[in-house]
């Protein structure tokens, strides 16, 4: 009677009629047991514990005693006395699945899936029609990352049982991943209607919708999730991650805040908060919640990844090289080698060929495994052009991240802008979520506009072999958000990287890198990259000013001043010790010179300090240094209007910031090495014709300082005419420039 009345659900009946039984048999081991797995049903540990132990006591042969008590065990996570219950039941029963199914979930409470896999597939073997190891296996399959097993396994659990509400939630998991979105948000919705009570499901819904940029509904299902179970603290750090995509720093970071006071060991919080904290240019109150997150778990890759650009940002290349290494020794992340290779770029003295092979790796570890896709392309591109022996538009694909307020974004307008649309069918693949006004811009000079983010690297690889693009061309290399793995499975017969990443990417996959013969001389670069090098007549660089910019100050500041200002509106990253001596030297040839120095970085006080405290360490006051954080575009221009003199940074030399320095009438005086990151300057000032401000050694550098600094009516000149200087030179060439470049995709297909 008391089983019975259990299984019918009736918990209070079952436990009156196990006492009473108990009062007369106070033996009864089934009896004891039953209010054991009673008290496991009300979440009363403790009591179903101090009764199962009782019964096994009582009665030592029983398998299913031990079942219940490992049960018991893993609810207080105590796993590792589970499996060891769990294993006594099976010695006593080999043949029970129910045993085998909890062993399996004891080791996935203990991350050891392999055993876990085992365990859920010998239950399924014993019972076949065993759903619930059906759903725990794909569970399994999906914390493998193998998630078409997941899939497979969760349809035949949802086969048997078409209304199992957590294998439709753990299967919109594994599609999710996958990169189908809108079958796992499907998945999601009709575990909801089936269970509208369970807080994960809403969780998981918000975070499908989330990636999808359907920001206002994922937020109602974060809201929905904590208002079921308050406690969920992933819930609260979803809700914070996309407060952050709505522009609400400030309610992300009390989300960030709650979910770490819900749960202090909550590891993707701290990364979370830390990223927050980060690009609010908090850098040193970063790098704490970045600390605690790997005092938590000395191996999460994502916090070793996070720790290691915050020390980038800071200039410390060594701790963040450290930091990207340890990351990809816990897992072969290509986000985490392609921040390594980023960060390398920023490194003084760094052996070219030791850098060249780190791309190469990049591409053996992460690309070359993908090769089975890269067909020969007679038989996969058979749409081209060139293939088809007729004549027609060439399709070009742009992809991208950073189609949005972004350096890459201004450069690459006035190409889009230009393109003539009778020769060519223009595809932009937006990989973002991010949309302002400049993107919006942007949209109207495409035939094509993909949001492709959600995709999975496969999914996009198919929708660009369907648009049939003939040259597909990589706009982001190795900076944030690229889909160098869609290129490495060859989607467009052939392919090209240009503008975002001043490297080879290392991909064999790309045919051509896009460039010039300033910063990659022939002869000389070939040896360092794995594209062929295709080289403008010119500067690859064409600029379109902000149509907001402020006029040219007419007056040298140093005439009122009585001093030379000299700057540098570069990222923080690009300061390394050796830079900073050099500017020093600089500061002590040109007395009573100041040198104002703007970058987000110094927004953070103790970044601010630490490079007061190095440029004292080389006998500069902090009285000649004007040290300024962030300010909105193109407000931060104004800052010209103080300057006399720009000093570019080295071994990366600056890009947009070289421009709009020349832009508001500044000279810039650059470095060049033997690298393309370090001959930008080189390209843009000969397309000027302004090679006075080059210099090939520091103490050139310093002398070419010295010179503009004593002359201020050259100064004068300079800052009255470099702006007409620019419009009439080939930098400001649009259509020139657009031509150029078609002629070179227009050979490339043929």
């Amino acid at each position: 009677m008391a089983l019975q009345s259990y299984n019918a659900g009736q918990l209070q009946q079952a436990e009156s009629i196990c006492r009473q039984i108990l009062q007369a048999e106070p033996n009864n081991s089934e009896m004891l047991h039953l209010l054991g797995v009673i008290a496991i049903r009300v979440e009363n540990y403790e009591v179903a514990l101090e009764l199962i132990s009782k019964a096994i006591r009582i009665n030592p042969s029983v398998s299913h005693f031990y079942n219940s008590l490992g049960n018991v065990l893993n609810c207080q996570e105590k796993s590792s006395q589970a499996v060891e219950c769990f294993r006594r039941a099976l010695a006593l029963n080999p043949d029970y699945p129910e045993a085998h199914n909890n062993l399996g979930n004891a080791f996935m409470a203990l991350a050891q899936f392999n055993q876990a896999v085992k365990c859920y597939q010998q239950a399924l073997t014993l019972k076949p029609d065993f759903i619930e190891a059906y759903n725990n296996l794909g569970k399994a399959f999906n914390d493998q990352e193998q998630y078409e097993q997941a899939v497979e396994t969760l349809q035949r659990a949802l086969a048997l049982n078409p209304n199992f509400a957590q294998a439709y939630n753990n299967l919109g998991n594994a599609l999710s991943a996958q990169g189908k979105p809108a079958e796992a948000i499907t998945a999601y919705q009709r575990a909801i209607r089936l269970n509208p009570n369970e807080s994960s499901t809403h969780r998981n819904l918000g975070k499908t919708l989330n990636e999808q940029g359907q920001w206002a509904q994922a937020i109602t299902c974060f809201q929905q999730a904590i208002a079921l179970n308050p406690n969920d603290a992933d819930a609260y750090s979803n809700l914070g991650y996309t407060l952050i995509q709505q522009g609400k720093p400030r309610d992300a970071l009390a989300c960030f805040q709650q979910a770490i006071a819900l749960n202090p060991n909550d590891v993707t919080a701290h990364n979370e908060l830390g990223t927050l904290l980060k690009n609010q240019g908090q850098l040193a109150e970063a790098m704490v919640y970045f600390q605690r997150a790997l005092d938590l778990n000395p191996n999460s890759a994502e916090a070793h990844n996070n720790l290691a650009t915050a020390w980038k940002d800071q200039g410390r290349f060594d701790k963040a090289i450290a930091h990207y290494r340890r990351t990809l020794e816990i897992k072969a992340i290509p986000l985490a080698h392609s921040n390594l290779l980023l960060c390398i770029n920023y490194v003084m003295g760094y052996d070219q060929n030791a850098l060249f092979l780190e791309h190469q790796k990049f591409n053996t570890v992460f690309c070359e495994p993908l090769s089975v896709i890269n067909q020969p392309r007679h038989e996969q591109h058979a749409h081209s052009p060139a293939s088809q022996g007729k004549i027609s538009k060439i399709k070009l694909g742009y992809v991208s991240a950073d189609f949005r307020k972004h350096p890459v974004a201004y450069f690459i307008e006035p190409v889009l802008a230009h393109h003539d649309h009778q020769q060519f069918e223009i595809f932009c693949y937006h990989n973002n979520k991010q949309f302002d006004d400049f993107t919006a811009r942007l949209q109207q000079y495409a035939d094509h506009w993909i949001d492709c983010f959600g995709l999975s690297d496969d999914a996009l690889a198919e929708r660009i072999r369907q648009d049939q693009i003939d040259i597909l061309i990589d706009l982001s290399g190795h900076t944030a958000d690229n889909r160098l793995l869609v290129f490495a499975r060859k989607p467009a017969p052939i392919q090209v990287t240009y503008l975002g990443y001043p490297n080879t990417t290392g991909l064999t996959a790309i045919d051509y890198r896009i460039t010039d013969g300033y910063m990659d001389p022939e002869g000389r670069a070939e040896a360092f990259n794995s594209e062929g090098l295709i080289r403008m007549p010119g500067s690859y660089f064409c600029f379109r000013p902000n149509e907001q910019s402020p006029a040219v100050s007419q007056a040298l500041p140093a005439l009122t001043k009585g001093y030379i200002t000299f700057s540098s509106l570069n990222n923080y990253a690009k300061l390394n010790p050796e830079l900073l001596a050099l500017w020093a030297d600089v500061l002590q040839a040109v007395s009573g010179s100041r040198l104002l120095i703007k970058t987000k970085s110094l927004n953070d006080l103790a970044t601010r300090e630490a490079l007061i405290a190095q440029f004292a360490r080389l006998n500069i006051e902090s009285e000649r240094l004007i040290l300024l954080g962030r300010s909105p575009s193109p407000e931060h221009l104004n800052t010209y209007h103080e300057v006399d003199i720009a000093l570019d940074s080295y071994p990366f030399t600056g890009g947009t910031t070289t421009f709009e320095a020349l832009w508001m009438g500044i000279p810039v005086v650059t470095l060049v090495g033997d690298r393309q990151v370090a001959r930008q300057g080189l390209s843009i000032l000969s397309a000027i014709e302004l090679t006075e401000l080059i210099a090939h050694t520091p103490e050139e550098y310093i002398n070419i300082c010295l010179k503009l600094a004593n002359n201020t009516e050259h100064l004068q000149e300079l800052r009255t005419n470099l702006r007409e200087r620019m419009q009439a030179s080939s930098l400001m060439d649009e259509t020139g420039f657009t031509q150029h470049l078609e002629n070179v995709y227009q050979r490339m297909i043929t």
